[in-house]
């Protein structure tokens, strides 16, 4: 797999323990650090360039992005929320 997928997974791993414990600190954290490799994915939105691992990097990031939405609640964040859900939605459009 390559590095920065494991990269990515681990920290999400460390953003769902977390989530868990309700540490909305570290969750904050590992988000906004989350979200800066993500932009290093040429198969994410807007881009949509097929690339070897380009299902799985969709999916991680879906993931990840449906777990900010979740976050944005428990933390009864609406304007966090609203942006959340805004990157999130591109993950359930038909690209073709």
């Amino acid at each position: 797999m390559d590095p920065k997928l494991t990269e990515v997974s681990q920290i999400f791993d460390r953003f769902k323990a977390a989530s868990v414990r309700k540490d909305f600190d570290t969750c904050n954290k590992l988000l906004s650090d989350l979200k800066v490799l993500l932009t290093g994915f040429k198969s994410l939105p807007p881009l949509l360039e097929e690339t070897p691992n380009a299902v799985y990097e969709l999916t991680l990031a879906r993931d990840i992005y449906e777990h900010a939405v979740v976050l944005s609640v428990n933390k009864a964040d609406q304007d966090t929320f609203e942006r959340d859900f805004s990157q999130l939605k591109p993950y359930y459009t038909d690209a073709r």
